[in-house]
């Protein structure tokens, strides 16, 4: 019996394999590269920042972060800090302003309570703000101080390298850079993308401010319902009883 004479077009299962297990292996290539380029992505960003230790008590107070010494007492005086993480004067305000801020919570002179907006976001409740702003409240949920502060610090200090470029995978991965928890590493990579809770906040926080002030804007320190004026040295002004 003759064997069958195949036409050179005609491809084997040989060939059909073959071409299959080239497509896998160009697949998984081109994974690791978006994944390492990732990786390299936040490392970049996230090389040469100094993480800080952080020594106040970190709770959930009225919407806003409370960053209290277990040194301070009922006379410390007490201010609102209000940022939005798209806002650049927020992150002028933050690197030029943060150790004293820190020095002075840390030393029981001072009680800061962190209030974070989503107004520069404009109603897109998946905006920078938002997303970053969610990101940090769910490590500051953890309750760990210094995993807070870190992640909050970068987020200014890195805030136009990363505005609007982040995913959630992004934060997620940043977040564990400076020190949060496994599993606040997982929870914002899977918030939703409405992030609701988060916007809860947000928006009691500005009604808060518009309510005491008037109007809605950042960066703003409030003590006793009215502005700090001078920003540059809030801390100073701010530890006067």
């Amino acid at each position: 019996m003759s064997n069958k004479i195949k036409s050179p077009n005609e491809k084997s299962n040989g060939f059909l394999w073959a071409l299959v297990a080239v497509l896998v292996i160009a697949v998984a290539v081109v994974g690791y590269i978006f994944v390492s380029g990732k990786g390299a992505k936040i490392e970049k960003i996230t090389e040469g920042f100094e993480k800080t230790e952080a020594t106040f008590d970190l709770s959930m107070k009225d919407n806003a972060y409370q960053l209290k010494s277990d040194k301070a007492t009922n006379s410390t005086p007490q201010v609102d800090l209000y940022e939005d993480f798209s806002c650049p004067h927020c992150s002028d305000l933050a690197i030029a302003t943060d150790k004293d801020m820190l020095a002075a919570v840390d030393a029981g002179e001072l009680i800061v309570n962190i209030r974070t907006l989503h107004f520069l976001d404009r109603g897109n409740n998946d905006g920078h703000s938002t997303r970053a702003g969610d990101a940090l409240r769910v490590v500051a949920q953890t309750g760990d101080a210094s995993a807070y502060w870190n992640f909050r610090d970068l987020l200014m200090q890195k805030q136009q390298e990363i505005y609007s470029k982040w995913t959630m995978q992004d934060f997620a991965d940043a977040a564990k850079q400076v020190g949060a928890s496994d599993e606040a590493v997982k929870q914002i990579a899977e918030l939703p993308a409405d992030h609701a809770e988060a916007v809860k906040v947000f928006e009691a926080n500005a009604e808060k401010l518009q309510e005491e002030t008037g109007k809605v804007s950042s960066p703003r320190v409030i003590k006793d319902g009215k502005d700090i004026e001078d920003l540059q040295n809030w801390v100073a002004v701010a530890k006067q009883s």
